[in-house]
């Protein structure tokens, strides 16, 4: 189970290095440097982006929002901040499970309303990608120039947004973990909305769990509760994290739900001597 983490923080990686080549310098850079473009959901890019949407609606089916923690730029760019935040002492503390507010609910119709309506500016500000492309102008114009001028309002408009979405994702990396993903982005919630037909969930098992309260502690959606034993698999983004901290392999990436544990049987945590 542990092994399932090393693999996605490799694809994160690799997707990462691609997109910032791909933004920053240029699809001349490499040919595979496009493949970070494909795999993305991009949904203001209407029929062009088709295939890689299907392709993810399957996947987040079958396995959740893995999107956000593998191919996502901004997820990834989220965990970079996150390990600048373990070594500041003053912002290093612990995680703890915090209860889902109807804020990504809102941002998530406002976005619809807009890519019905056309108004592409807001998608164009708040989906993933797009965010990294209004990042990437600050040093390359050229990576979102005509998609602004086509709009009529000017590269700086996507630079000024480039810059924002910069500081607010960093803010919230380091004070919040990924709070940006959990409850501004509305990518990442309308996938978390599927989580009840997700065939594969994040699952404790009572039996096994000691309630020690690392996999909370180490939570960076906050979606862990240890002392109910509840996993919010609508805001997980399938990190792994907490599968590589639980000293009893209580916590799994299963296929099927958990039965209720029968108390007898619970272990106890064992008191320090």
């Amino acid at each position: 189970m542990r092994q399932i983490r090393i693999f996605r923080i490799f694809l994160a990686i690799l997707f990462f290095v691609a997109t910032v080549a791909y933004l920053f310098i240029g699809p001349q850079v490499h040919p595979m440097a496009v493949v970070s473009k494909k795999a993305q959901i991009i949904l203001s890019a209407g029929t062009t982006a088709i295939g890689a949407i299907l392709t993810w609606l399957v996947i987040t089916f079958i396995f959740g929002r893995i999107y956000c923690s593998t191919v996502c730029p901004v997820g990834t760019l989220s965990d970079l901040f996150i390990r600048i935040r373990r070594r500041i002492p003053a912002l290093d503390k612990k995680f703890s499970y915090r209860k889902q507010t109807r804020l990504p609910i809102h941002i998530l119709m406002i976005y619809a309303i807009c890519l019905l309506a056309g108004a592409v500016a807001v998608p164009y500000i708040i989906e993933p990608w797009n965010i990294m492309r209004n990042i990437a102008s600050a040093i390359n114009p050229s990576a979102i120039e005509a998609t602004w001028i086509n709009l009529g309002l000017g590269i700086g408009t996507g630079i000024t947004a480039g810059i924002v979405s910069f500081v607010m994702i960093a803010a919230y990396s380091l004070l919040r973990g990924r709070e940006f993903c959990t409850h501004i982005c509305p990518l990442g919630t309308a996938m978390g909305l599927l989580y009840e037909h997700n065939i594969y969930h994040i699952e404790i098992d009572r039996d096994k769990c000691v309630y020690c309260g690392k996999c909370e502690e180490n939570c960076k959606s906050s979606c862990i509760k240890t002392v109910s034993a509840y996993v919010d698999n609508s805001r997980c983004i399938r990190c792994f994290d907490c599968l590589a901290v639980c000293p009893e392999e209580a916590i799994r990436f299963q296929p099927n739900r958990n039965r209720p544990a029968t108390p007898l049987f619970r272990k106890s945590k064992q008191p320090q001597p």
